[in-house]
């Protein structure tokens, strides 16, 4: 199988900001009345605005899903109809460990992107406020957390990908265990180094709870952690700066398949020249459904909700599906989506404990990485 010729790969950024020029009026120390006057006229524009649309107040973002130029297109868009933002893309481990890091002085105004585990794991630890957008009885029964504390905005299948143009459909895995245990795809798979993206942890989970055992280290059967084992023992590590198609795409690397999320799929065949086909287990794909929700002590809590109801709305959503090629969790927003994210809605979805994985994702990680981390 002969390697296509690599193609460049521009990152996007990790942080974006927009700025807004602020004009003061200069006054004495009796313009105490103007004051009031000004603040009163500011309330009342504000009450007048509608629900949807900005005011110009500055929001902290924080997200895992703002790469391959959804942060920049977002500060522009929403610039559109009056939201001034900045935003932090980390993994989604990451976004959790910094929220819970800032609990008690939070940065963030609403943070989105993410998964059910780590929601869940904001939600206890009490770092979101409940909030109940306009849209929310647009999402299917079930997404949005029954509380109120976090909505629905993408559905993303965790696949198990590969380069049609070097691997043929009949050739590739057909589902995880394949990779470590045929020889055909020794050394010819990605593995991450770091395990605090929120797609890492999914597939993580999609193989360990296949082993849950409640007399199991941590949960899981032995039998579970020696499969962790050769999965890493036969994989190739991602390189720094370079993502799974990078690998794919090079003259030098052996790799041919590896983890993505199915939104990054066809922005990366555009990119690299490849053509994705994916795995469909027997078990199904996990799915990752992203949500958005509002940080519990924002000091801008109104524009928060504000933005909440514009970013989730189905005209927003739309516009991101059609231009991001993302799965709408929105029902009004569906038709939006193009052919491969229609494909995508129909795989079937992976059955997991959700519940375990929230409880033991954390020591599974630190197991793996003390343990069978190369």
């Amino acid at each position: 199988m002969k390697k296509i010729s690599r193609r460049s790969f521009i990152k996007a950024a990790t942080m974006a900001t927009a700025a807004v020029a602020l004009t003061a009026c200069g006054g004495s120390s009796s313009s105490s009345t103007t004051a009031s006057s000004t603040a009163a006229a500011s309330s009342t524009a504000a009450e007048s605005t509608p629900s949807n649309q900005g005011t110009g107040v500055t929001l902290n973002i924080y997200s895992n899903s703002v790469s391959d130029g959804r942060g920049d297109w977002l500060v522009e868009r929403a610039a559109k109809d009056g939201f001034v933002i900045q935003y932090l893309d980390a993994g989604g481990a990451d976004v959790q460990n910094r929220l819970l890091a800032e609990k008690s002085s939070p940065i963030a105004d609403v943070v989105f992107g993410l998964n059910a585990i780590m929601w869940e794991s904001l939600k206890a630890e009490d770092i979101l406020i409940p909030f109940v957008p306009d849209w929310a009885d647009e999402i299917p029964a079930g997404l949005n957390d029954a509380d109120g504390y976090y909505h629905a905005i993408v559905k993303q299948a965790i696949l198990l990908v590969h380069d049609q143009n070097q691997m043929s459909d009949d050739e590739a895995p057909k589902d995880w265990p394949d990779l470590w245990t045929k020889p055909e795809f020794d050394k010819k798979y990605e593995y991450m180094t770091s395990l605090g993206g929120g797609t890492v942890r999914n597939v993580l989970a999609g193989i360990l709870t296949r082993y849950a055992d409640p007399n199991g280290d941590l949960g899981i059967a032995q039998e579970g952690w020696d499969a962790i084992a050769e999965y890493y023992k036969h994989g190739v590590p991602n390189e720094e700066g370079t993502d799974l198609y990078g690998q794919i795409s090079s003259d030098t690397s052996t790799v041919l398949c590896g983890q993505m999320w199915s939104s990054g799929v066809e922005t990366r065949d555009e990119q690299y020249g490849t053509k994705t086909g994916y795995a469909v287990p027997d078990v199904g794909v996990p799915y990752a459904v992203e949500g958005v929700a509002i940080v519990n002590g924002t000091k801008n809590e109104e524009e928060a909700q504000r933005f909440v109801n514009w970013f989730g709305s189905a005209q927003i959503q739309g516009e991101w599906a059609e231009t991001f090629s993302t799965l709408p969790a929105n029902t009004n927003a569906v038709d939006k989506a193009n052919e491969f994210n229609q494909k995508i809605a129909e795989l079937p979805a992976q059955q997991i404990d959700w519940a375990l994985v929230a409880e033991n994702i954390d020591a599974w990680c630190e197991k793996i990485m003390l343990e069978y981390m190369p």
